[in-house]
């Protein structure tokens, strides 16, 4: 039996957007995890733990209409006490499958399950409710994305020396090769142009500061910015003051948008600014900016999405025109409910 597809209400604030619904499962000796393809409707797909917000539950896998109207819950990985938390989702072409950053285990027993437990990558085809692994935690994912063009897998996971390297593979995880492999150098979040022939990336060496570059070839990459003044660490991440991170191409290939930590904000989150800057390396602009944590903007035909959460906790999912104009908030919800990784789908 299928699962039955999860709405939430349309007036998503708050603790409203937080109300779980009653659902039907697979077989549970299927061997597979129920879940719903985005419907028709939908323009927009992140991850969140809004049906259960607990200490140590996980985030699962949602899409919503740009008017912020039925959030749908697409996956149920984490049903009936499994561990199991969906950190992001990028979709191919035809909207039926996706590749899924998940954590498997709170592997440093923290409570919580992050990052820092490992990242492993699956595949998941959302109409026939089965699944695949591509990568276990080992291979730490730190980012992937779904080339729509030439149906390439590109992502940033451990590499050469122990720090992330970017990678390139087939969608059923064949032909995977390092295609970095720097000693010394972080190169992480690649996303793919419109073209599906290079990449942009951050690109952290050692002093710290994360910079944008583009991938060419595994002989050719440049640099796009240098980001800004250099400042104290953030806890607990691969960033200093400064750096910029989370590049993603314009529809047109013409412009990237990348967000730059500003300032460390309460020192947990930071604040950071969206920008964008020209292919060839010109035309640097902040587009928003403001004592906020700004999640990576992700750059669609009908504007760049971005969460937002401000001083009182509360997240925002926003969508803002290329110039950081017609602000359009499409989902709130309350401190402690996180919601991260908004992507347009295709």
């Amino acid at each position: 039996m299928r699962a039955r597809t999860c709405f939430l209400p349309s007036a998503i604030v708050a603790a409203a957007f937080v109300l779980g619904c009653a659902r039907t499962y697979d077989n549970p000796f299927a061997g597979s995890n129920p879940t719903d393809p985005p419907s028709a409707a939908a323009s927009i797909v992140f991850t969140s733990n809004a049906h259960n917000p607990r200490p140590g539950i996980g985030r699962e896998v949602f899409a919503v209409e740009e008017s912020g109207a039925n959030a749908t819950r697409l996956t149920f990985c984490g049903e009936a006490g499994a561990v199991c938390s969906s950190l992001e989702a990028s979709f191919g072409a035809d909207r039926r499958r996706a590749v899924v950053r998940r954590v498997l285990a709170d592997t440093d027993s923290d409570g919580r399950l992050t990052g820092a437990d490992g990242e492993s990558l699956v595949l998941v085809d959302f109409e026939r409710s089965v699944e695949a692994s591509l990568l276990p935690a080992g291979a730490r994912v730190s980012a992937v994305d779904w080339s729509a063009l030439s149906d390439v897998i590109v992502y940033s996971g451990a590499g050469s020396g122990g720090l992330e390297d970017i990678y390139r593979m087939d969608p059923n995880g064949q032909n995977n090769r390092n295609i970095t492999t720097t000693t010394g150098i972080r190169e992480r979040h690649p996303r793919v142009d419109p073209t599906g022939s290079i990449a942009v990336f951050e690109r952290i060496d050692a002093t710290g500061k994360g910079e944008i570059w583009v991938f060419f070839t595994t002989q050719a990459q440049t640099r796009l910015t240098s980001g800004g003044a250099a400042g104290a660490a953030l806890p607990l991440t691969a960033y200093v003051v400064g750096s910029d991170a989370d590049p993603d191409y314009s529809p047109d290939g013409r412009t990237i948008v990348f967000r730059r930590l500003r300032a460390l904000g309460d020192g947990r989150l930071g604040h950071w600014d969206l920008m964008t800057v020209r292919a060839d390396g010109t035309g640097l602009t902040t587009i928003v900016s403001g004592p906020a944590y700004r999640d990576a903007p992700d750059w669609g035909p009908r504007g760049i999405v971005f969460t937002e959460t401000g001083s009182d906790g509360r997240t925002e999912i926003v969508i803002v025109d290329p110039d950081g104009a017609n602000r359009r908030p499409v989902l709130t919800v309350a401190s402690g409910v996180d919601i991260a990784a908004p992507r347009w789908l295709p």
